[in-house]
């Protein structure tokens, strides 16, 4: 871990900057991968691998599993998993179960300051008070669970016991730790070990945070939000392709990164995910017409709908697509995001071919 500024202006706050290697995280997102339904269902490691974990795990744990996560919002594990973030060494289950242990209501306020992120117009300290368990944070939300314009996720938290609801967790986590997750830890951890090992080389060898950053998310670039002050990558082995981006507390934002290809253990006949990925984000017309419209500069996602003439979701689906492929950076959040090209698409495609497939002489 170093600090450094990943702001050009020298009146910029310096960043800590950090990649780490946390089990107890990767089980969590594995929780959310196999024990939750009704989310994403593309993940690289498989339809039919997803589904035979999943008859592993005990069908009283699954449906502990999707109460909690329905209770939440429907992102609770992978909220969850923002706590490696500040975990000691070495981030594994039972440094999590300590630290859930001796403050039974962590997790429950961690989902409720998530939530909460929906009322912060005018008050950007919310989610951190709620974190924290400020009483008039807490009042607030009292309040709001009791208004029928509240989000049903906050009154379904306000309505739990904050330490039962934690002991739940903490119970699930242990259940599924015996159950399946000592079995996975070592192919889960193995490639997250090696992504960690080379993305703090470069830092320490004096590469651009920004694009240590843009490398590591294959295109997420950071926000100019100067209350952020700490930035940590959790590169996740399940979770590929999806990136996730949460805060743990409004200076702190947490990355659940892609483990990079060349960090797993893959046959050298099997084509590598990213060349798969590419290829699959250049077949598609809709695809071609935006990458044709970022050449002329950076997009929105409402100029991305308008282009294709299509519903946001859409819109959004093909952008992310897109930069899942890494033809495409993103920055910002929200209605600012703009999307734009990360390197040229032609030179990106050529050069991802030509390293897997040998070029006949």
């Amino acid at each position: 871990m170093r600090l450094v500024d990943l702001r050009s202006s020298s009146t910029a706050s310096a960043l800590e900057v950090s990649v780490q290697a946390s089990g107890a995280a990767e089980l969590l997102r594995l929780m959310g991968v196999i024990g939750v339904t009704g989310g994403p269902t593309d993940y690289d490691v498989g339809r039919e691998r997803i589904a035979a974990l999943r008859a592993r795990v005990p069908d009283d744990l699954l449906d502990d599993i999707a109460d909690l996560d329905r209770a939440s919002g429907g992102t609770a594990f992978l909220v969850l998993s923002l706590l490696a973030a500040d975990l000691p060494e070495p981030g594994g289950v039972s440094e999590l179960v300590d630290v859930l242990k001796e403050d039974p209501a962590t997790g429950w306020r961690l989902l409720l300051s998530h939530e909460a992120q929906e009322l912060v117009a005018g008050d950007d300290d919310l989610p951190t008070r709620v974190l924290a368990g400020e009483a008039d944070a807490m009042t607030f939300l009292r309040d709001c669970a009791a208004d029928t314009g509240c989000p049903d996720s906050i009154v379904r938290l306000m309505a739990a016991d904050p330490v039962a609801y934690g002991q739940r967790i903490t119970g699930v986590v242990e259940r599924f730790d015996a159950a399946i997750w000592q079995d996975l830890r070592r192919e889960s951890l193995e490639p997250i070990h090696r992504d960690v090992a080379y993305h703090r080389d470069r830092l320490a060898a004096g590469v651009d945070p920004t694009e240590v950053i843009l490398d590591a998310t294959n295109g997420y670039e950071l926000s100019d939000d100067s209350k952020i002050k700490r930035v940590v990558l959790l590169p996740s082995y399940w979770m590929r392709p999806w990136l996730v981006v949460g805060r743990l507390r409004q200076d702190t934002e947490v990355i659940s990164t892609v483990v990079a290809d060349e960090f797993l253990a893959l046959p050298p006949e099997v084509p590598p995910p990213a060349l798969i990925k590419l290829f699959k984000a250049l077949s598609d017309e809709s695809r071609l017409k935006l990458l044709r419209r970022m050449s002329s500069g950076p997009i929105s996602l409402t100029e991305a709908t308008d282009a294709l003439d299509v519903a946001k979701a859409t819109a959004h689906h093909h952008l992310s697509i897109l930069r899942q492929s890494g033809l495409v950076a993103m920055r910002g959040s929200g209605r600012s995001t703009r999307y734009a090209l990360r390197e040229d698409p032609a030179t990106a495609a050529r050069d991802a071919l030509s390293s897997y497939v040998p070029s006949r002489r």
